[in-house]
């Protein structure tokens, strides 16, 4: 009798690691995953204003090399990220400054506690209050492109048509001459009319000295 009870507890002692390795084996590899649980905004929402997007996960994230980031695309196809992602165990948060309205697309990345990348995407509606001044987007993301990355609006504005500019060339006023070098030429045809005037009244004088001299020698 006790042989066949010990025959038993072998056989359901099997049985129970056979089902524990077979569980292990065909479960799903997802199923260890960590997943988005919050965000800010939402998908689908509708904000009037927005300085941040803040995605809450399940576990903590693995930070390393920037893997982990969010990246917010306008209507325009731009970047509206004012610098990289931020990660504080398990919060993920970007700074924004948005552009016009219209619809947005958060698309994230992160790299979940067992270390396995996950990722998505997803919209919401910007509906600013009349009178908000709308910011420039990015031609790339903003990690690992800080320094690359350039605002096509800045540029754009930055430099004016060719009919601006010839408009600009031509409403331009010459370089009129200095007051004080038509002062000063006046001055020199001043004196060259005063010395002239000098130079002929001497003459005069002469002449007449010499003719009075003249005469005198006659009368003798």
């Amino acid at each position: 009798m006790p042989s066949k009870l010990s025959r038993s507890i072998r056989l359901t002692t099997t049985a129970l690691i056979s089902a524990a390795i077979a569980t292990l084996l065909f479960a799903d590899p997802a199923a260890a995953h960590d997943n988005l649980l919050d965000s800010t905004p939402s998908a689908g929402d509708t904000v009037a204003s927005l300085e941040a997007v803040s995605l809450t996960f399940s576990g903590e994230l693995i930070d390393f090399g920037q893997a982990s980031f969010a990246q917010i695309q306008g209507p325009d196809g731009l970047y509206y990220e004012t610098s990289c992602s931020t990660i504080d165990l398990n919060v993920l948060t970007t700074p924004v400054a948005l552009g016009e309205a219209g619809t947005y697309t958060i698309l994230w990345n992160a790299v979940s506690s067992d270390g396995h990348p996950i990722s998505e995407s997803f919209q919401f509606q910007y509906a600013p209050e009349e009178g908000a001044e709308p910011a420039l987007g990015w031609d790339l993301p903003a990690c690992q492109n800080e320094q690359t990355r350039i605002q096509p609006g800045a540029v754009a504005s930055a430099s004016p048509t060719p009919t601006q500019s010839g408009q600009a060339a031509a409403a331009t006023p010459a370089p009129a001459k200095s007051d004080r070098a038509s002062d000063g030429s006046s001055e020199g045809m001043f004196v060259l009319v005063v010395l002239g005037g000098v130079f002929v009244l001497a003459a005069v004088i002469a002449m007449a000295v010499w003719l009075i001299r003249a005469r005198g020698r006659r009368s003798k």
